[in-house]
């Protein structure tokens, strides 16, 4: 088989795409785990923080009030501010103390912003706006703020603010407010927990160690597979996918005492498309060689004998026995011929014409026209029908039925001996089928050969190319499969070979 040549081709390895694509939706599932699992991480450690953070509003906010001027406006002792600075160590934060003024009497940080954006009163303090202030918050528990608190705080930074009221009097009473800074951006707290990310960063990369593992030993078989379709494609039908773990190639009949996956069935299915290809080319192959022969010799027979009656070198009183010899050669042509379209012709299935007749007179008709070449060898043919008259009519084709008696009998004549014997019986099998043997005194078929018979161009001598062009079993046993009948070889008591086949009969007869 010619290589195929062409413009060089760019191929992925499939172990490659394959390992590729695992780890990409391995690494998209980490991430949505983690986006999933980093929100709700923020939104626990946030909701901790609130109320941490609450908590520590509430208890500056009792502590104060209780060490305030009457009015709320102004601290009664400098040991408060002690105790604010303390609270904003301790919770990072800052803190703002609020009078009933809406004046910042206390804090423990302002930013450049704040300072920038809030005015002072004339009492030179800074002061908050009315929409700052917490004054729906009178007699409850406070609230909480995610942001940069009406952009008193940097922007670059994501801060928690919580406030919790002083009680008092009527009205607004003043109120402690605590800024405390997340960080940079929303997720600033989870990139700050180390653990977390290193946890799926380990469990990433177990899980890349693995799906390495599994694609090689699900890829690398496929890989093999497709290395080896590749060679076959170029022309070397000589290779086979062998897996590391076994030492030779694999194939569909052969049993193996283990369980086996979907990879090891494509294995074995591919090794023998590729060995049943291999064989139908070196069948193809010894077919043209044989063919050649066959088709040859008697053209060349032919060409010589009119050349030499065209130019007068065969007298005149020769040339009808030479004539008689040229008309058999062009017989012989013919049957080759005849035999070549049958072969092309017999996979196609046509439509079987079945009817009713006696399969004794078909074979009778068969072996008359056979005669000639019977005489020629001296061969005795013997025909032994074990039925009585009303079990002798079939179902079938008869003219293909015909062609299955002429081909098995004319190779049965090809092989037996001078002066030797063939019997051709008729036998009973059941009620529904009968039994055709034909048998001679020939060589024989060796054990060996007898599976391959029936394939298409198999020769058992194939030094003898003259003797056939073997395809008439071939056709022969097509014929019968398409009649859902079985045909089978053996040895003979004759001493040859021996054929035998089924066929449908019926209580009628036609005659």
């Amino acid at each position: 088989m010619a290589k195929q040549t062409g413009k060089p081709f760019h191929k992925l390895s499939i172990y490659r795409k394959t390992l590729f694509w695992m780890i990409f939706m391995i690494l998209i599932v980490f991430i949505i785990l983690a986006v999933i699992y980093s929100f709700l991480y923020y939104r626990a450690k946030i909701g901790q923080m609130e109320i941490q953070l609450l908590s520590a509003a509430q208890a500056a906010a009792e502590r104060v009030e209780n060490n305030m001027d009457e009015n709320n406006i102004s601290l009664n002792s400098a040991r408060e501010q002690s105790y604010l600075a303390f609270t904003a160590k301790s919770t990072e934060s800052i803190v703002w103390l609020v009078n009933s003024k809406g004046q910042i009497i206390y804090y423990s940080a302002m930013p450049k912003i704040a300072r920038e954006y809030l005015s002072k009163d004339e009492d030179n303090r800074i002061t908050l706006t009315k929409d700052m202030l917490n004054t729906s918050a009178i007699n409850v528990d406070g609230f909480v703020d995610i942001g940069n608190f009406h952009s008193l705080l940097p922007d670059n930074q994501q801060w928690i603010t919580v406030s919790y009221p002083l009680s008092g009097g009527f009205g607004y009473s003043g109120e402690v407010i605590l800024h405390y800074s997340i960080g940079e951006n929303h997720f600033s707290l989870i990139l700050g927990e180390n653990s977390l990310w290193v946890s799926f960063l380990i469990a990433f990369a177990i899980a890349i160690g693995i799906i390495i593992l599994l694609s090689r030993n699900v890829t690398r078989p496929i890989s093999k597979v497709v290395k080896t379709a590749e060679d076959v494609y170029h022309g070397d039908l000589q290779a086979r996918v062998i897996l590391e773990k076994e030492k030779e190639p694999f194939y569909i009949h052969e049993s193996i005492d283990r369980r086996e996956d979907d990879i090891m069935i494509l294995v074995r299915t591919m090794n023998t498309l590729i060995s049943k290809w291999e064989k139908q080319e070196n069948e193809r192959d010894e077919f043209m060689a044989s063919i050649s022969h066959d088709l040859r010799t008697p053209l060349t027979s032919v060409k010589g004998f009119l050349g030499a009656i065209q130019d007068g070198t065969i007298p005149v009183e020769s040339r009808q026995h030479y004539l008689n010899i040229v008309f058999q050669e062009v017989d012989r042509l013919q049957k080759l011929i005849d035999n070549l379209f049958d072969t092309t012709t017999i996979g196609q299935h046509k439509d079987l014409h079945k009817e009713v007749f006696d399969i004794e007179l078909l074979i009778r008709e068969v072996i008359s026209s056979l005669m000639s070449m019977i005489n020629q060898k001296s061969i005795h043919i013997n025909l032994d029908c074990q039925l009585d008259d009303a079990e002798l009519s079939v179902v079938a084709d008869r003219d293909a039925i015909q062609r299955v008696i002429y081909n098995i009998l004319s190779n049965a004549i090809r092989f037996t001996p001078e002066q030797g014997f063939i019997r051709v019986g008729i036998l009973p099998k059941n009620d529904d089928k009968i039994t055709i043997s034909i048998e001679d005194d020939g060589e024989g078929i060796a054990r060996e050969d007898r599976k391959h018979i029936f394939e298409r161009f198999y020769k058992v001598n194939k030094s003898r190319n003259s003797e056939g062009s073997g395809m008439g079993l071939y056709i022969a046993r097509n014929l019968l499969s398409m009649h859902e009948q079985s045909i089978f070889v053996g040895e003979s008591s004759l001493g040859g070979a021996r054929f035998t086949f089924t066929l449908d009969k019926t209580k009628a007869r036609k005659i």
